[in-house]
């Protein structure tokens, strides 16, 4: 029996020489910090899992005591998912049993359930698959499914995965042992009932007779079991894998062809997974007016796509609330994540008698689907970011589109001119509709990221998943699209990886290493 660490698990703390590794204590948490800088790269967490599977397989087979003709892959929950994803494309394993982890993707989005970063493989769903198939591609070869009943993993959806694998075993003709499904009667683990399960299977397909039961298996400490002196592989002197991302970004960096303005704007609109914008302006629906600071706020639904709305406000010197009247040039601001925050430093920017509106896009300010924990490694902005993924959309392209329809309301009711203003998260969508749509003017980012790349050098970072576009460093980095808004932008302390004002050093360092002047900077 050969078992390995995961990343970031065991004797692999990828994190082992930073002083405060609080938001990556769990190794789930860090598997998310990992997935969205490998994402920047264009690479799936998963894929690096699945190597380090093939690796340990390669091993196992040259040790002379194991018989190359029965191999079996089994494991539970993260073991699960590398067992569910090697299956198919190791054909040296002979035979799999996954633990808590197969169900299915709409059991998980239905059920609010977001999953670990190297279970969300880009474009799956959009390629029409299932969790089930990638258990059928091995098909008749012998399969176990296991689950508990009181697993998060949906029971339901392990079942439906279960009949679907099963009646292509039939359809192929192989025996009914090569197919078989056990639910243990406890929650989300590998317990006893489901270990034992899985070697009666095991040893029936190797032509064993059947072991014993162990109920109490002796435990063994960390003298015996570490593999490394001081029971990490980074002090070994192994690379840790936030090094190897920046590696290959800079690699990436080396190999990209600087874009033309056209070929930089179509690139982006590809990126992001843009879809068509129709003739027309969106319809729109005005809600119930807001007071706050001294203003009268009108609020407007405005209909970005089938079910999606996107809520504007504006700032009303009169009290006209129940319509929408668009002044020839208005200051539209993108709030980092909800506008009702945000409109103390929009007067800062924006003088107290100009046309004031700012947006809440899908999944940030009155449309966010929770108050508290936004930033959580496993937010529900979080799982929607992966849901996207695994339809081979982007989530943060999605938001951009709530913005650019917004705009051609905006300009169908009079706007001629929209200037944008962003901060945070809300720069990001300025920067991408202020180079994609024609009629934004001057663009004002505070507490924009310099670059995405900056972001593959630290070891961890702050900004939340969904404004990691995935492969955008095969193409360009941010400074390519500052540059290309030329002195239509002016950017407003930069924010660093961690979403802090970056100190004066360290900024004069950032705006070198991106080779942006710094006489765009305002204070």
């Amino acid at each position: 029996m050969l078992i390995y660490d995961p990343f970031n698990q065991g004797e692999r703390d990828q994190y082992w020489r930073l002083a405060d590794k609080s938001s990556v204590a769990s190794c789930t948490h860090a598997h998310n910090m990992m997935g969205k800088q490998l994402e920047l790269n264009g690479e799936f967490f998963g894929m690096w899992r699945a190597w380090d599977g093939i690796r340990a397989l390669d091993y196992l087979l040259a040790r002379p005591e194991v018989d190359p003709t029965h191999v079996g892959l089994t494991g539970n929950s993260g073991g699960g998912t590398l067992t569910t994803w090697l299956w198919p494309i190791e054909q040296r394993i002979t035979m799999a049993a996954p633990s808590c982890f197969v169900t299915t993707f709409l059991a998980n989005l239905e059920n609010e359930l977001p999953a670990d970063a190297e279970q969300y493989p880009p474009g799956v769903i959009g390629a029409g698959l299932k969790m089930a198939d990638f258990l059928i591609a091995r098909a008749p070869d012998p399969v176990l499914l296991l689950g508990q009943t009181y697993d998060f993993f949906d029971r339901r959806g392990l079942r439906e995965a279960y009949d679907d694998v099963a009646r292509f075993y039939e359809i192929l003709g192989a025996p009914a042992t090569n197919r078989d499904l056990f639910i243990g009667p406890q929650g989300h683990g590998f317990s006893h009932h489901n270990q034992e399960a899985m070697v009666q299977v095991f040893a029936h397909h190797a032509e064993l007779p059947n072991p014993t039961k162990v109920r109490r298996p002796p435990q063994l400490g960390s003298a015996t079991l570490n593999a490394t002196p001081a029971g990490n592989t980074i002090a070994a002197g192994a690379t840790p894998i936030y090094e190897l991302i920046a590696k290959r970004a800079a690699e990436l960096a080396a190999k990209r062809k600087k874009l033309a303005a056209p070929a930089l704007k179509k690139c982006l609109a590809k990126l992001l997974a843009l879809p068509p914008r129709h003739d027309g302006a969106p319809h729109y629906r005005a809600l119930r007016s807001a007071r706050a600071a001294g203003y009268t706020y009108a609020r407007y639904a405005v209909e970005t796509e089938a079910n999606i709305r996107a809520i504007l406000h504006k700032r009303l010197r009169d009290l006209h609330p129940h319509t929408l009247d668009v002044e020839r040039e208005i200051h539209l601001y993108l709030p980092h994540i909800a506008s009702a925050d945000d409109r103390a430093l929009c007067t800062d920017h924006i003088e107290d008698r100009a046309p004031l509106y700012a947006l809440d896009v899908r999944g940030l300010g009155e449309s966010r689907p929770e108050t508290e924990g936004f930033f959580h490694p496993y937010s529900m902005d979080y799982m929607f970011h992966g849901h996207a993924l695994l339809l081979g959309e982007s989530y943060l392209g999605r938001r951009v589109y709530d913005l650019l329809r917004t705009i051609d309301l905006l300009v169908d009711q009079g706007a001629r001119k929209v200037q944008l203003y962003g901060r945070g998260q809300g720069a990001l969508l300025a920067l991408c509709a202020g180079l994609l749509h024609p009629a934004t003017g001057h663009i004002t980012l505070q507490n924009a990221p310099l670059s995405f790349a900056e972001w593959t050098c630290a070891p961890l970072v702050s900004w939340p998943a969904a404004n990691f576009p995935r492969g955008v460093l095969h193409h360009f980095d941010l400074p390519d699209l500052y540059r290309a808004l030329g002195r239509r932008l002016s950017l407003i302390e930069p924010w660093g990886p961690e979403m802090q004002p970056l100190r004066r050093r360290d900024l004069n360092r950032a705006f070198a290493a991106t080779g942006l002047s710094a006489a765009r900077l305002r204070s």
